[in-house]
């Protein structure tokens, strides 16, 4: 059982340092994209002017939205093959550790608590099972 939680935990914070890392990355990469941007426009505004600069950055950032665009379009329209079939497991009052686990529970309760128990369980059963279902009167009745 320790080595199952070390296992998880380890699993857990090697996930969680992947994801600070990529988040690290994708903000950087942002932030180069920016200043890249800037000295693009700089130098297009020394040799064309600031309406052109513009014009020629939006431009740029268009046509790379529109590749995006046509590669996702070209993407949602690809088959995916359809997943493998989960194999089926056996139902869970087969498993050898579910029975034995009940029964040690049913021997440390005791027959008294059980049947006290289910009594109770039966009770509460027919209580919602029989509840009323009549239907709420109308507003507009008197």
């Amino acid at each position: 059982m320790n080595n199952l939680l070390r296992d998880i935990t380890s699993r857990f914070d090697r996930t969680l340092k992947s994801m600070i890392y990529a988040a690290a990355g994708a903000a950087a990469a942002v932030v180069a994209l920016f200043f890249f941007s800037l000295a693009a426009f700089l130098l297009l505004r020394d040799g064309y002017g600031t309406m052109r600069a513009a014009l020629v950055m939006g431009a740029v950032y268009a046509v790379l939205a529109l590749i995006a665009l046509v590669a996702v379009l070209l993407l949602g329209r690809t088959k995916a093959p359809p997943p493998a079939a989960a194999p089926r497991s056996p139902p869970l009052w087969q498993d050898p550790m579910v029975i034995t686990s009940a029964l040690q529970v049913a021997r440390s309760l005791g027959p008294r608590t059980i049947i006290t128990l289910a009594a109770v369980a039966a009770f509460v059963a027919g209580i919602l099972l029989t509840g009323s279902k009549s239907k709420p009167p109308d507003k507009n009745e008197p």
